[in-house]
């Protein structure tokens, strides 16, 4: 009578092995999607959180503030309306991935937040990666938007 053997054949190791290369390689693909979605809720994020704070600083300082979008470096400024003082940058390609492909800017002048919460003009951000698109548009009267596509 032989004796049962202690461990895995050769062929039980290499069918699990198979089976789980199968599953992540499609499960790749997911999460990639899945990444990218979760950069561009985060970068709308920031972004509203810093157009809101340019909205509250030129009340709080009683000095106008100007809202400058660099699309060669791919950052938004918040700055005094000289342009000594940055309040606020946020670099969007290094802190959240994204590329000039991804983020369209109108208008592409710098926007005045003036101390009695009034702005010179409207303001709408697109940022989009892998099929996730937030489309951001803050209103002369500083409430900002957030809409997803």
């Amino acid at each position: 009578m032989p004796r049962p053997r202690r461990g895995f054949t050769m062929l039980e190791l290499m069918v699990v092995l198979v089976t789980a290369g199968v599953l992540s390689g499609l499960s790749i693909g997911k999460i990639s999607d899945i990444i990218a979605q979760q950069r561009v809720a985060k970068a709308a994020a920031a972004i509203t959180n810093d157009l809101q704070q340019a909205f509250a600083i030129a009340g709080r300082n009683r000095r106008p503030v100007r809202i400058v979008i660099d699309t060669a470096k791919m950052q938004l400024q918040i700055t005094d309306r000289s342009q000594t003082t940055n309040f606020r940058r946020t670099g969007l390609a290094s802190a959240y991935n994204l590329r000039a492909s991804n983020v369209r800017f109108y208008p592409s002048t710098p926007i005045e937040v003036f101390p009695n919460g009034l702005s010179s003009d409207t303001l709408s951000i697109t940022l989009s990666a892998n099929g996730s698109t937030r489309r951001l548009r803050v209103t002369r009267a500083g409430m900002v938007q957030i809409r997803t596509s």
